[in-house]
């Protein structure tokens, strides 16, 4: 690395990509992977803002994992013993204030200004640009990834999805695609909301955690299978595909081979 990013280089790096202005894309990003960058992760969001100009839409993943019964986390330092003190206590999810586990890039992107946040406590999405109220205004509680979701919009509006320094293992519309298919892998999620001005712990169904078995071998067998954008944004391997071409792809293979 013989200098360090910028925001005009990264747009120069995503534009070389394919992104184009007036696009709607859903990132999947590692700011590790894309190297040292003058002014952090908010450069990058507006690197990708700048390429898509005021007509594209920036759409990336909130989600907030740990809205959710204790007995879920993946948390090391949190003894069995507190799980009730927590259920008693846990927060419920606040778009304005809740902060996503999604890595640097979607925390900063989540309180960039004009960004929008669907209400799902557990899986949220975030927008910022002409699509973002339509893509985040329905977020369905059960099948938080399927139907009746922003995933279903991106679906519908054949957004773009670029994975920027991470692989097919990060790709959320990969779980809307085997939600489509007879048997798909489900879990329950428990999390508390308010209803009706009293806090409540609710109880959905939803996809299975892929756990690294199937989404890696969709992505080879789709790269394998299509023309796909592949370039260096910073330091990072990206790739830029097409909604709608992966998740048929994948509701295919799933179809066959769940």
């Amino acid at each position: 690395m013989t200098q360090p990013n910028t925001t005009q280089s990264l747009t120069g790096d995503l534009s070389h990509l394919g992104l184009r202005q007036g696009m709607t894309v859903m990132v999947h990003s590692s700011l590790r992977k894309i190297g040292w960058t003058v002014g952090g992760p908010v450069a990058v969001v507006r690197a990708l803002l700048d390429a898509l100009g005021p007509e594209g839409t920036l759409v990336m993943p909130a989600e907030s994992p740990y809205v959710s019964d204790p007995s879920d986390w993946d948390d090391q330092r949190v003894k069995a013993e507190w799980h009730d003190a927590i259920r008693e206590y846990l927060p419920v999810f606040d778009p304005q204030t809740t902060p996503t586990t999604m890595g640097a890039i979607a925390e900063s992107f989540r309180t960039y200004p004009g960004t929008s946040r669907s209400d799902h406590p557990m899986v949220s999405v975030c927008a910022n640009g002409h699509l973002a109220q339509d893509i985040t205004a329905q977020h369905s509680l059960a099948f938080c990834e399927g139907r009746g979701t922003p995933f279903e919009k991106l679906y519908d509006v054949d957004a773009q999805i670029l994975l920027l320094g991470v692989g097919f293992n990060r790709c959320t519309s990969l779980h809307y695609a085997e939600s489509l298919v007879p048997n798909r892998r489900t879990t329950v999620h428990r999390y508390p909301m308010m209803i009706n001005g009293e806090r409540r712990w609710v109880e959905n169904e939803d996809m299975a955690n892929d756990n690294g078995v199937h989404f890696p071998v969709v992505g080879e067998q789709f790269v394998a299978s299509n023309s796909i954008r592949v370039a260096t944004v910073g330091e990072a391997d990206a790739m830029l595909v097409s909604t709608r071409q992966l998740v048929d792809f994948a509701e295919s293979y799933f179809a066959r081979e769940l």
